[in-house]
């Protein structure tokens, strides 16, 4: 029969040691797991995530740009204000987005070409009655209840679909040229032919506030319409291309401001002249200005003197040689 061995004082000292004293769970009890759990993501081996955090990263800088561009594009077209921002991105199957989106609901189909497959964008129906009754010049109220879409307003809010894709079009032109068509429109989201239930897709929602309404918006873009760029979906891609554009809307701006017109004044002289005498002159009087012959006028632009020159004429037509640059004064 073995001893029983009896605990030191100083072994009991390192044992009490160990126990929490601010009634927190011991290690490796129920309590303690229980901790984690809410830190614990489901994984689904079946829909393994498709996109890297940088993949995704590229996608939502894409889509921030074009809430941005389609807030003050659609304000302009309905003529009222109008704030859209990106609310959340993220990955999951087709039927995750379709199980999130209610029915009925304005659904509208596009093909991103030259990509392959199909992608969906839906409107909350309060969104699309707003923006109905602000192309039929109403103040812009949602209908509400139990109100269906009827074909007529279907027609009038493709103008608004059209302008989105638009919009889309630019928004992604700084990665790929795309070419964005309407190939199906329905207000159930199930019907819609755009993917397999399992596959893999990104989901980005949008908050449309438009004057004192809230309303969404949702695109769904199927993991096999992006396969195809998936590697061309960076940051440093999105740069490239935000550089690129930045120099094409510089070109252009320099063109348009080579056309625009201006208004060119060759001053003669200056005088200060009582009304009196003015009211009283008479033909063939001389009036004395404060500029001499053989030297340079002042020439204006606008309101502004840019320029020196001698006035003339180039063969019948008045004209005058510039000689000299006026350097422009700093204002304090």
């Amino acid at each position: 029969m073995s001893q029983e061995k009896t605990l030191s004082q100083k072994e009991i000292d390192a044992l009490l040691a160990i126990l929490p004293g601010d009634g927190s769970p011991l290690p490796g009890s129920d309590k303690e797991q229980d901790r984690y759990v809410g830190s614990v993501r489901t994984y689904d081996f079946r829909s393994p995530d498709k996109f890297s955090k940088e993949q995704i990263r590229t996608l939502q800088m894409i889509h921030e740009n074009f809430a941005r561009r389609l807030s003050s594009g659609l304000a302009a077209f309905l003529r009222a204000t109008v704030n859209i921002s990106m609310a959340h991105i993220e990955q999951g199957s087709f039927v995750d987005f379709l199980q999130n989106v209610p029915s009925p609901s304005p659904t509208t189909v596009f093909k991103f070409d030259p990509l392959p497959g199909r992608v969906m964008l839906t409107l909350d129906p309060d969104t699309a009655t707003i923006a109905i009754d602000r192309l039929l010049g109403g103040f812009g109220h949602p209908v509400g209840g139990d109100h269906e879409i009827t074909d007529i307003e279907q027609s009038l809010l493709s103008s608004v679909i059209d302008y989105i894709a638009d919009e889309l079009e630019e928004a992604w032109r700084n990665v790929l040229n795309l070419k964005i068509k309407t190939v199906e429109r329905t207000l159930n989201p199930e019907f819609a032919q755009v993917a397999l239930p399992s596959d893999a897709a990104i989901f980005v929602g949008f908050e449309l506030r438009i004057r004192e309404n809230t309303g969404m918006m949702s695109i769904c873009i199927p993991y096999p319409v992006l396969k195809p760029i998936v590697s061309e979906l960076s940051p440093h891609t999105w740069v490239a291309g935000e550089a690129k554009e930045s120099g094409v809307y510089q070109d252009s701006l320099v063109a348009h401001l080579d056309r625009t017109a201006v208004d060119m004044t060759v001053l003669l002289g200056e005088v200060n002249v009582d009304f009196h005498d003015l009211l009283h002159l008479q033909q063939g009087d001389v009036i004395l200005l404060d500029t001499q012959v053989g030297r340079p006028l002042s020439v204006l632009i606008g309101h502004n003197q840019q320029y020196k020159g001698y006035p003339g004429l180039l063969g019948k037509q008045m004209a005058v040689q510039i000689v000299d640059v006026v350097e422009a004064k700093a204002h304090g």
